[in-house]
């Protein structure tokens, strides 16, 4: 076996039979697991269906059941009727196999038609200048342009994000990179809410994002009434002996 493989299952290779331009929705979880929390969601609300898998040497040995069936670390999905296909990294490649991994899909994506790529990312919130939700970037014939600024000099993208949006730009397809201010470290749904209500914007998918901000919500107060806890434990604790 190759050690990096697009595997599309039997009965959807029809779908990929006839080129189509695609547009490729994909991130990593990375800062504030954006990329993985917004297109989990996106399949969730456009009903995306599972056609494949992408198959790795070292990939994590984990699965788990959805809804939609198995889950696994690297799933494609599709949405038919809007020509959408959004992977879902349910973990991060490991680093000996991230450039075949990105070069691979980059390679079957062409193969099939694609056209574009939107790329969801984040970035730390202490980089914000003023009131943007996010910055940008964009490479190749990229028809969409915001009033937040673009990612400016000396700020980089690291990790298989970098890797994948160098592939895409050396085989000339217009990628879009939205990049949410997070908390590095944080589980950030308000942060994958701002993606998945750009990326809807702009491509019609009219998807809500209420359930993603009731979810920060719930994490927001939990965490609050876990540090007052804390808080309050420290209070009721023995005195240190002066």
């Amino acid at each position: 076996m190759a050690n990096v493989e697009i595997f599309i299952y039997d009965e959807y290779r029809h779908i990929f039979k006839d080129k189509r331009a695609w547009t490729l929705v994909t991130g990593f979880p990375g800062f504030g697991y954006v990329g993985t929390i917004a297109t989990k969601y996106m399949v969730e609300k456009l009903k995306a269906v599972k056609v494949g898998d992408i198959i790795t040497k070292y990939m994590p040995d984990f699965i788990a059941l959805e809804d939609y069936g198995l889950m696994t670390p690297y799933e494609i999905f599709v949405h038919d009727a809007k020509s959408l296909i959004i992977v879902v990294n349910n973990a991060l490649p490991q680093p000996p196999e991230r450039v075949l991994f990105a070069k691979k899909l980059v390679e079957w994506f062409i193969k099939i038609g694609g056209r574009r790529a939107i790329l969801a990312g984040g970035l730390n919130s202490r980089f914000r200048e003023g009131n943007e939700e996010f910055r940008w970037l964009c490479c190749g014939e990229c028809e969409w342009r915001f009033k937040e600024p673009k990612l400016s000099k000396g700020l980089y993208i690291i990790g298989p994000l970098a890797i994948l949006f160098t592939m895409l730009k050396l085989r000339n397809v217009s990628t879009l990179v939205l990049l949410p201010y997070t908390q590095p470290s944080k589980y950030d749904p308000r942060a994958a809410a701002v993606f998945v209500s750009k990326v809807s914007s702009i491509l019609g998918l009219n998807i809500s994002i209420d359930d993603l901000l009731k979810y920060s919500k719930m994490i927001e107060e939990t965490e609050e009434a876990i540090k007052e806890a804390m808080r309050a434990s420290e209070e009721r604790g023995p005195k240190p002996y002066m």
